[in-house]
């Protein structure tokens, strides 16, 4: 399958509930051909939206979406960053922490502990979300 055909399926998809294990199982199948595509990393735009789209579902730990967006580092942070901005989810609030515990220049880390925090209050995430984020600030800034 060509990335062009698998962005077209991602955006497709619509996981109907935490059971929907059929369309759980197709994104697997997505992702595993997306990172042996050489410009799978065209789709990590959409994959971003994939898990704002569904805020309420966790991938996994942190799931195949996570794991395949991470392997083309570089393309996907600026999707993930105006992701953010628009709508923190669960899964999205959690890369963003997997980020900063890979970060060794403190300003930077500093820099993504501000974007994070940015998510506890934000408007348009949801309890779950904002939890997650308040999890994940506690354990960044315990010493």
């Amino acid at each position: 399958m060509t990335t062009q055909e698998i962005i077209i399926e991602i955006n497709k998809l619509i996981i109907q509930s935490l059971d929907d294990l059929g369309a759980l199982e197709r994104i697997d199948k997505l992702t595993n051909l997306l990172r042996v595509n050489g410009d799978g990393y065209l789709a990590c735009e959409h994959l971003i939206y994939l898990l704002e789209r569904h805020p309420n579902v966790e991938f996994g730990t942190p799931g195949e979406p996570v794991h395949t967006l991470e392997t083309f580092q570089g393309y996907y942070e600026v999707f993930l960053y105006q992701s953010l901005e628009r709508q923190p989810t669960q899964m999205t609030v959690w890369m963003l922490n997997r980020i900063i515990n890979a970060e060794a220049n403190i300003e930077k880390k500093n820099e993504l502990l501000n974007r994070l925090g940015n998510c506890l209050n934000h408007p348009s995430a949801n309890e779950v979300a904002k939890e997650a984020t308040l999890n994940f600030l506690k354990y960044q800034t315990e010493e």
